[in-house]
């Protein structure tokens, strides 16, 4: 059908057993090969060395009946039967012999090649590969010197090489049958060997198989850390592993079930109140007293779940999957961020009555921090919203940056309590206290502020402020490394 996509086909999955196996098979082929060819070289010369025995000895048996006769002192030779039924073998090789003295043959095959004599050592059989009548032959040969005959007496016995050549290559594919049926039974013993290995993964494959998906939602087997007494050790890193990543799944699936708990109580509040209200609307109308007085309350409701669902957003920003520490974290003016924020914030304390101070360094100079600048951006701005928030009218907040590098949020408002103050970055954590009304806030600026220090591998630290009045937050970055050769500067004005 024109415009349908192809199926993909699915990529071969890797078999461990197949790759166990061929990784131990070539070596295990290599090796066979290597003994091949060392057995064959074995089996050459055990073969050579047999057989030149054979003909050594018959050699040996025809120099043996060597004489020299009284009357003419002729050299003379008595064959004995023995000296070629020796060499007789169900090859049916040819024998040749030959018995020279002073350059001619006393008896056996004229036409048999004669070596040089007087290079050869007495008494010794010498052994060489020659060729007669078109055939190779392995000839031996040994010197003889006899009483009363100057010159020496050369007894030559020459067979054709083909019962060797038909009893080496015999040898050679018994090697190789061995050979084959070595290296078959051993894959055959490594297949069952290595699924008998792997069963212990077979059972932790069943195990994690039986927990579906229904458990995961529902916080049940699936999210039990994996049995650990029957994993192999080699894959125990694995599976310990996999039990941390199954923890922290635990751990964020119960954050997320907290949060949306503890948003869904938020929201509930000011949706209640734009229900009452605009029953309100619906019956006494816009014109009357009470309709007016409900469209303030709406008014005041709406903000509040406005600004509840930026800090949602802002929270779920800061929780984001990213390290603390980036791999090249960008370098950061803290001054330049510091006053950028400060100003967006004045209109604000404006409206409430607050005044915003900001101390520097005195010279002005940048203060760079290793850090991304919208990150520091939004930690500063969530401490300067909230110490303009529940601060009082005609109050104080200061921002101060300094050497550290550290940033300072102080107030002069009411302050925390000391031991409150490990609480107050609990998410949807209000502060009530008695004889003051209820704080309109939504819990959450605090808890922001932490997970971008966090975020930003800074440290947060809650103090008293000056005489003991209102709250000091002070916040300590990390400083840049060789700032002087990083690269540009990142300001809040690149924010998007």
């Amino acid at each position: 059908m024109a415009g349908t996509r192809p199926e993909r086909v699915p990529p071969r999955v890797p078999s461990l057993r197949r790759r166990l196996l061929t990784r131990l098979l070539v070596p295990l082929g290599a090796l066979a090969v290597g003994l091949g060819v060392g057995g064959s070289a074995l089996i050459h010369g055990f073969v050579q060395s047999t057989h030149d025995r054979l003909l050594a000895g018959s050699t040996l048996a025809i120099a043996e009946r060597l004489a020299v006769g009284d009357d003419d002192g002729e050299v003379t030779v008595d064959l004995p039967a023995v000296a070629f039924g020796m060499l007789e073998s169900q090859a049916r090789d040819n024998i040749y012999y030959n018995v020279a003295h002073e350059g001619g043959v006393i008896t056996g095959y004229l036409d048999l090649p004669l070596p040089d004599i007087q290079a050869m050592p007495t008494n010794v059989t010498v052994f060489r590969d020659a060729s007669y009548h078109g055939h190779p032959v392995r000839v031996a040969a040994q010197v003889r010197r006899l009483y009363g005959v100057p010159q020496p007496v050369l007894v030559q016995v020459a067979e054709t090489t083909a019962g060797r050549r038909a009893l080496e290559v015999d040898l050679l594919l018994w090697l190789t049958l061995l050979e084959v049926a070595l290296v078959g039974g051993s894959g055959m013993l490594v297949w069952g060997a290595v699924g008998r290995g792997l069963a212990p993964l077979k059972r932790l494959r069943r195990v994690i198989d039986a927990r579906s998906a229904r458990g995961v939602t529902g916080g049940g087997l699936a999210l039990v850390p994996l049995p650990l007494a029957v994993v192999p050790a080699e894959v125990l890193p694995l599976v310990v592993a996999i039990n941390g990543l199954l923890a922290r799944l635990d751990q964020s699936i119960g954050t997320m079930r907290r949060f949306t708990a503890d948003a869904s109580h938020q929201l509930r509040t000011p949706l209640a109140v734009l229900r009452t209200h605009l029953a309100l609307l619906r019956r006494y109308g816009t014109d009357s007293a009470e309709g007016r007085a409900a469209l303030d309350d709406v008014e005041g409701a709406v903000k509040r779940l406005e600004r509840l669902l930026v800090q949602l957003l802002a929270l779920a920003r800061a929780d984001e999957d990213a390290p603390v520490v980036p791999a090249a974290p960008e370098v950061t003016d803290l001054m330049q961020v510091a006053m950028e924020v400060a100003a967006e914030q004045v209109p604000a304390a404006l409206a409430q009555d607050v005044e915003v101070r900001f101390e520097g360094p005195e010279d002005g100079a940048a203060l760079r921090i290793a850090g991304n600048a919208v990150l520091v951006g939004e930690l500063l701005g969530n401490l300067l919203d909230n110490a303009i928030r529940y601060n009082r009218p005609g109050g104080t907040v200061t921002v101060r940056v300094a050497e550290g590098p550290v940033m300072e949020v102080e107030d002069d408002g009411p302050g925390i309590p000391e031991a409150e103050r490990g609480r107050v970055f609990e998410r949807f954590y209000r502060l009530d206290r008695p004889g003051e009304p209820p704080r309109t806030g939504s819990g959450l600026g605090l808890a922001i502020v932490r997970a971008l220090a966090d975020r930003l591998g800074a440290s947060v630290r809650l103090d008293a402020g000056q005489d003991g009045k209102g709250l000091k937050v002070t916040v300590t970055l990390r400083a840049a490394e060789n700032a002087a050769g990083s690269e540009a500067l990142t300001a809040d004005g690149d924010r998007g």
